[in-house]
């Protein structure tokens, strides 16, 4: 390459290697906005009695794809919050009386049951997640679906309630930071088709 070609591209590569690190940085920030944990995630009226954990974001797609999401469990969930550790293991059955049940060989389990089904507006289930299940304890898992501008307004609010003798406060910060981890994976899988 002549002397006056090679300065030239010499010169170039600085230019190069900024432009790259500008649309990866772009990239990134795109990235992270649109797989951004939900807007809205609270931890509130915790107490030995109970606590509440709620999360709220926009969802871009219309209630029924949301709803479809949503029922569709084993796509999301976290198979490491399993007893199995398998995808697909949980299954829900979207009907009152319906289970939220887990199977794998030599076991299983039912996580919640199905108290209330409207879709695509309201699943309602009732179970101790975790280290709740074998607590004397009232757990009740709501997930409304309201149309919002163009998407769906998507809550999820799990309350639960027991003796004081429980120490639900001690579990609380746990069990909401699963909760919420389970809601932004079903975020992602109803915007992406990936927890």
């Amino acid at each position: 390459m002549p002397h006056s070609h090679r300065l030239v591209a010499e010169r170039a590569i600085p230019h190069r290697r900024w432009v790259l690190l500008w649309m990866v940085g772009w990239m990134l920030l795109a990235l992270s906005l649109f797989l951004a944990p939900p807007a809205q995630a609270r931890l509130s009226q915790t107490g030995p009695d109970g606590f509440v954990s709620a999360n709220e974001t926009l969802v871009s797609l219309p209630p029924a794809a949301v709803w479809t999401a949503l029922t569709n469990w084993s796509a999301w969930w976290d198979p490491a919050h399993s007893y199995s550790g398998s995808k697909g293991a949980i299954v829900l059955e979207p009907a009152a009386s319906g289970r939220l049940i887990e199977r794998w060989p030599g076991g299983s389990t039912v996580h919640a049951t199905v108290l209330t089904v409207m879709p695509p507006s309201l699943l309602r289930l009732v179970g101790g997640f975790g280290p709740l299940q074998s607590l004397p304890v009232n757990a009740v898992l709501d997930f409304s679906l309201k149309p919002e501008g163009g998407g769906t307004r998507l809550t999820m609010v799990y309350r639960v309630a027991g003796s004081p003798a429980s120490k639900l406060d001690t579990l609380a910060a746990p069990v909401d930071a699963v909760m919420s981890a389970g809601f932004a994976r079903l975020v992602n899988f109803a915007n992406t088709g990936k927890p």
